[in-house]
């Protein structure tokens, strides 16, 4: 029999609000039947089988609400056809409120028994462990050990009432470790209830009482960690502990006292502020993290990154919380006050702003991947702010359309200040991993763009070769092939050919302010062979492999896998490989954008016609075309230069340097030495 249990939520609803009304009225209809059978002389003895048949109707009703209420507050449901909910029982151990309760009574017992004579064992943690997706289990357990118990308990499992040398090893403690994640599901569990199903509303308070006491933050910590928690009841708690973080700040100068320390003997357990025991709870629920980090009266941000001293790994906990807080809900289709995007988009433009200070950063240590991640998934909003050459405050961009530079519709969009988000780059790509994202990101979104404003000219040219055609109906072959390659140069200079150069000019630009930021000009002074440049160097032969993503919210899903194609045979050996007049970061950010430009340009037909040959395109020479040493096409695309052999990257200089080419080049090749001009003159310094 499947485990699967099917319930339609409207016609469950309607049964129970149909019983609550039949139970209410059975009563009076039997008493009216008593009244009819008495006047016709006809004696009962005993109640009549109506009021049993409404007691047990008005019994069943708390069974049924509770039991709907449940399934529709388990946080994965779906409705499936016809409206029908399916969900599984299996294990709902305990089929009624009063089961629960029972089991709970019996395992409570037997857990206090077993933590307190330090006998705690696998059979007592599996028959837990098989209760913990049950609501009615959970719910009575929650209050058969209250908060104050429960954490003591989980406390003492490590031993925490013996002297420090007779606490267990890290090594001896996986069966504790076992009890706490289960002990953490079974409070998710309990806190989903609703209706007459639910915790006492003072729990959350309850919960955090001692908070300041090491063994009562372990436990908590402990408790918040893996459990699937209900909304309201996850951010009630972080905003007590964040209150008591604030009332009274930790200090790292006072000594650990070895006796209230808990956990195993030979680790720490890392941080224990207030603050500290819940950061992992909002990165596993990116939505509470978000209404945490938005409330408009802590505005709690600006003191957990600047202001709150961490240890061990509780920064990189945060930065992984803002992280899922800005990343996690990327949309663009409700109002800001319903959308989970637009917060996103706040969260993700004051968290760089702070990054960009370098108390921050002092205080963060741990959390460069983070804002690499946020930056990738913002590399629209970070290019538009390298634009701007001006100041701009933390904000949403809340226009129609965020990003006009992409066609679709994208997401609400982060406002960075750029010398700021250049702070952040330069002390963020410390880490190469963060350097290669961000890069990686900002690739995608180069090719995205330019392959966009591509088909635009071709669908310019088009239309224009269109109507010349038709108003000469005579023109031979070779005149047609001859006016189409000169609509083709004159769009190249105009309309979407402008356009396409002045985006290879603003690309450029942030191209620079990346590369400047990661300080490989520095790097490569002094060790022309760092990791650092060879990467870099291999990110500008590769980045024309990339393909284009999808129109509409580019939200850095496809960075992992240019990330992986463009470094993946990154090498030092590559510097032998490399152009010679690209020794530098500047030289081979030029390149890459002019192999970016004209690969995007041969994919969309805007070097003329291979078969004619155009005088534009490579085959109109015969030591480019195919069979020659030098053919650097494959498949009708310019192949990356990494995959080019030497006779290839030879013929493929030769050919960019060709007169007739820049008829059709000349323009976004000029923009692309303007922009990184530009961007050196404003940005040069300004990150470092």
């Amino acid at each position: 029999m499947s485990p699967q249990l099917g319930i339609n939520p409207t016609l469950m609803t309607q049964l129970i609000n149909g019983m609550r009304r039949v139970s209410g009225t059975i009563p009076d209809v039997g008493r009216q039947v008593e009244r009819t059978l008495t006047s016709l002389d006809i004696q009962l003895w005993g109640p009549t089988a109506l009021h049993g048949i409404g007691r047990q109707m008005s019994d069943q009703i708390p069974a049924l609400q509770g039991r709907l209420d449940l399934i529709l507050a388990e946080p994965d449901h779906a409705l499936g056809k016809g409206g029908m909910l399916w969900a599984s029982e299996s294990d709902w151990l305990s089929k009624s409120p009063a089961e629960g309760a029972a089991a709970a009574k019996k395992l409570a017992a037997r857990l206090r028994d077993k933590v307190g004579s330090h006998s705690l064992d696998a059979e007592t943690v599996a028959e837990i462990e098989r209760h913990k997706n049950d609501p009615f289990f959970a719910l009575a357990f929650a209050k058969e050990i209250p908060p104050r118990e429960l954490k003591a308990l989980l406390a003492r499992t490590y031993d925490s009432d013996l002297p420090p040398s007779q606490r267990p090893l890290q090594h001896d403690v996986a069966l504790q470790e076992r009890l706490g994640t289960m002990l953490s599901t079974l409070l998710g569990t309990a806190s989903r209830g609703v209706g007459r199903m639910r915790l006492a509303d003072d729990y959350p308070d309850r919960l955090v009482e001692d908070i300041e006491n090491p063994q009562d933050a372990f436990a908590v910590k402990k408790l918040l960690q893996d459990g699937e928690f209900d909304h309201k009841f996850l951010l009630t708690v972080a905003q007590k502990l964040y209150d008591k973080d604030v009332a009274h700040p930790p200090d790292l100068s006072l000594p650990r006292d070895p006796w209230t320390m808990p956990g195993p003997k030979d680790i720490t357990p890392g941080d224990l502020s207030p603050m500290g025991t819940v950061l992992t709870a909002l990165a596993h629920h990116p939505a509470v993290a978000q209404d945490f980090f938005t409330d408009p009266q802590r505005r709690p941000l600006a003191y957990l990154m600047r202001k709150h001293p961490w240890q061990g790994d509780a920064d990189a906990d945060l930065g992984w919380a803002i992280e899922a807080a800005s990343t996690e809900f990327r949309d663009h289709d409700l109002p800001p006050g319903d959308s989970r995007g637009y917060k996103s988009a706040l969260i993700a433009s004051w968290a760089v702003h702070f990054w960009s200070d370098p108390k921050a950063q002092a205080n963060l240590p741990q959390t460069r991947a983070h804002l690499g991640k946020v930056l990738a998934q913002y590399t629209g909003d970070v290019h538009r702010s390298t634009q701007s050459f001006s100041l701009e405050l933390p904000g949403v961009v809340t226009d129609q359309d965020p990003d006009k530079n992409l066609h679709g519709a994208e997401p609400y969009g982060a406002l960075f200040d750029a010398k700021n988000i250049k702070k952040a780059m330069t002390w963020a790509f410390d880490d190469d991993d963060v350097f290669q994202t961000v890069a990686a990101a900002h690739g995608l979104y180069s090719v995205r763009m330019l392959d966009e404003l591509a088909t635009q000219i071709v669908t310019e040219v088009e239309a224009d070769f269109t109507a010349w055609r038709k108003s000469h109906p005579e023109a031979t072959r070779q005149q047609l092939d001859s006016m189409r390659q000169d609509i083709l140069e004159e769009r190249m200079s105009r309309s979407g050919g402008a356009a396409f150069a002045w985006a290879a000019g603003g690309l450029s630009r942030t191209t620079w302010v990346i590369t400047d930021a990661a300080n490989i000009a520095d790097i490569e002074k002094a060790k022309a062979d760092d990791a650092r440049f060879a990467a870099f160097k291999e990110m500008t032969q590769s980045i024309v492999g990339l393909a284009p993503g999808p129109q509409g919210k580019f939200i850095g899903l496809m960075v992992d896998k240019a990330k992986e194609k463009i470094f993946e045979k990154a090498k030092s050996s590559h510097e032998s490989r490399a152009r010679e007049d690209a020794d530098t970061a500047l030289g081979a950010a030029k390149h890459m954008f002019t192999d970016l430009t004209a690969a995007v340009m041969m994919r969309h037909g805007l070097f003329g016609e291979g078969s004619v040959p155009a005088k534009t395109h490579p085959y109109r020479y015969v030591d480019f075309s195919p069979g020659s040493k030098g053919h650097f096409m494959a498949d009708g695309e310019i192949m990356p230069w990494a995959e080019m052999n030497a006779d290839q990257r030879r013929a493929y200089k030769e050919w960019l340097m060709v007169s007739d080419t820049g008829r059709v080049i000349g323009k976004p090749g000029d923009s692309i030495t303007t922009g990184f001009r530009d961007a050196k003159e404003y940005y040069s310094g300004n990150g470092s």
